[in-house]
């Protein structure tokens, strides 16, 4: 099995919108170590991030956090080993247009 370590994916939603960070390809497993989610503006920002399978309506059993607030200018990171076969969604959600996530981790395939 090939393991590649990398950028999973990255992505700066709009408010209220729920974004996709990254999607495990159908033959793949992922393992994302680390998300960063940073705060360009000096307001505080709230999110919330959701794992589902791709099949799967949003649900809050999917939700991983729920309102957790970034404070203005602010970085926050998650060390975490969150372990995803093929077709998952990682996904974010956020009450302002200036936060950015990034996701962290391994394929293998």
């Amino acid at each position: 099995m090939a393991q590649s370590y990398k950028i999973l994916g990255q992505v700066n939603p709009s408010a209220n919108s729920l974004s996709n960070v990254y999607v495990t390809p159908s033959a793949t497993e992922g393992v994302v170590n680390s998300i960063i989610i940073s705060n360009q503006i000096a307001d505080n920002a709230s999110f919330s991030l959701v794992v589902r399978p791709i099949d799967e309506t949003l649900d809050d059993k999917h939700y991983i956090v729920r309102g957790c607030v970034v404070p203005g200018s602010d970085t926050l990171t998650m060390t975490l080993s969150l372990t995803l076969q093929g077709d998952v969604i990682l996904a974010a959600n956020t009450n302002s247009p200036n936060l950015s996530f990034g996701a962290y981790g391994v394929e293998i395939s």
